[in-house]
């Protein structure tokens, strides 16, 4: 009795590791594509953190300017707002700073007799998508994201056999692929 071998399809097999890998980085895809976006744009906002910004104009006052903790008092006590000062320094010369425990500042700005307060939200979502996307978190998500890597590479490869026949990407199609890789390329040598 003969056993029969059976052969594998290989056209198939791509097909369904094509699809099931690509399920698997679909979620990373996403992160590291939202990631992306948020710090390319960095220079127009911080991706970390939501600052919002209340200008007071003050009047003049008979600042405490050679003593910085009573100027830090005085600051306080005109701007009403009740946080632990962590830390405090002078910007520039009209410039006085204030530093809270809770990540917030408040600025005296003496030349245009203002109070510049910052109130600093952290972004949940985008930092931990960040930390991931610039490896902030260090040996264990490299060997992940090598992998990851590893993937995209499989999905690149893989989806050049996806189709068979004049629309496969052999033909006419080809100039996508070739486009692909012609515009980094491009802006690498400008």
């Amino acid at each position: 009795m003969s056993k029969t071998r059976r052969k594998i399809n290989w056209y198939k097999l791509n097909r369904s590791l094509h699809r099931d890998i690509g399920y698997f980085c679909m979620g990373l895809v996403i992160i590291f594509a939202v990631s992306g976006i948020a710090v390319n744009h960095k220079d127009d906002w911080n991706p970390n953190y939501r600052v919002e910004q209340v200008v007071t104009s003050i009047s003049a006052q008979n600042w405490s300017l050679d003593n910085d903790t009573e100027l830090a008092n005085q600051v306080l006590a005109i701007s009403k707002i009740d946080e632990k000062v962590k830390t405090s320094y002078w910007a520039s010369p009209t410039q006085f700073k204030l530093f809270f425990k809770n990540g917030n500042n408040l600025l005296l700005n003496l030349k245009d007799q203002q109070l510049i307060y910052e109130k600093i939200a952290p972004r949940h979502v985008f930092q931990a998508f960040n930390r991931l996307h610039l490896n902030e978190t260090k040996a264990s998500w490299v060997i992940f994201s090598d992998a990851f890597a590893a993937l995209l590479i499989f999905l690149a490869l893989s989806g050049l056999f996806m189709i068979k026949g004049r629309h496969s990407p052999w033909g006419i199609k080809s100039l996508w692929v070739i486009s692909g890789i012609a515009l980094p390329a491009v802006y690498i040598f400008m």
